[in-house]
């Protein structure tokens, strides 16, 4: 597996319907901007999503650089809550927050889109992560939720 894991194939999944949805969208704004919600509204609320993106974004890509480099398997900070947090920032915050920037009822599908093509390929790299690094894997993914929190105790 290589250092970026599944990243491109799934980001690549979700771009071939996220450039056209945004492509119809600057075309016919008239059909597919959502005039529902004040723009101030869904603009705000998308800033939220993006900076909280952007700030579990970096300190994920952080820890994961330095485990990396290190050749171990990090399980602090962001990865001690999810096991996939910098795809959790793309896939649940920082793509909703631009899909909600640009007021797009077509774009909003894209984080779904990218969602599904992230479950169809995460077993390559969760069976990598597993064959690097044995039981401390199996133990990790066991307690630690995928790209969600797990509230009540291991599942």
């Amino acid at each position: 597996m290589q250092r970026f894991g599944i990243a491109p194939k799934f980001s690549g999944i979700a771009a071939v319907y996220g450039i056209p949805a945004g492509w119809l969208t600057y075309r016919h704004p008239d059909v597919f901007v959502i005039r529902s919600i004040p723009y101030w509204g869904l603009a705000g609320f998308a800033a939220g999503l993006l900076v909280a993106g952007t700030a579990v974004y970096v300190k994920s890509l952080r820890a994961f650089n330095v485990a990396y480099r290190e050749g171990r398997l990090v399980t602090e900070g962001p990865f001690a809550v999810v096991r996939h947090p910098i795809y959790a920032a793309w896939i649940l915050l920082i793509i909703p927050g631009v899909a909600l920037f640009f007021r797009s009822w077509l774009l909003l599908p894209v984080p779904l889109v990218a969602y599904v093509a992230f479950k169809v390929f995460i077993h390559e790299e969760d069976d990598c992560l597993r064959r690097r690094f044995g039981q401390s894997y199996l133990e990790y993914r066991f307690g630690v939720g995928e790209l969600f929190p797990r509230f009540h105790g291991k599942q």
